[in-house]
């Protein structure tokens, strides 16, 4: 019975850890957007619940951080923005918004 569990819960632990993939690169946004259809739910289920610290890694630091609230904008060289906001007691993603700044 004790294998049991440990085998179940070394596969759970395996799988969770598998679940990360890599962090798209911020150059490829447009790309995601025009020739795969990502909207909203698809940025935000491909990031929700990464750590700020990988998201920095992968993209550089951010353009601008909010005030008053707990995310970071990326403007990328095709004038979209990323905003990315953040749990603030774990520094993991929870919404992503991608789109063009509106004056």
């Amino acid at each position: 019975m004790k294998k049991c569990i440990l085998f179940t819960l070394a596969l759970a632990l395996c799988l969770t850890g598998c679940r990360q993939d890599k962090i798209f690169q911020l150059d490829e946004v447009s790309a995601l957007i025009s020739e795969k259809g990502y909207g909203h739910e698809e940025f935000t289920q491909a990031l929700a619940g990464r750590d700020r610290e990988d998201i920095v890694d992968a993209w550089g630091e951010p353009n601008a951080r909010f005030s008053g609230m707990y995310g970071d904008i990326w403007m990328t060289g095709e004038d979209l923005w990323v905003v990315l906001y953040y749990d603030r007691d774990d520094d993991k993603v929870t919404d992503v918004i991608v789109g063009t700044p509106e004056l």
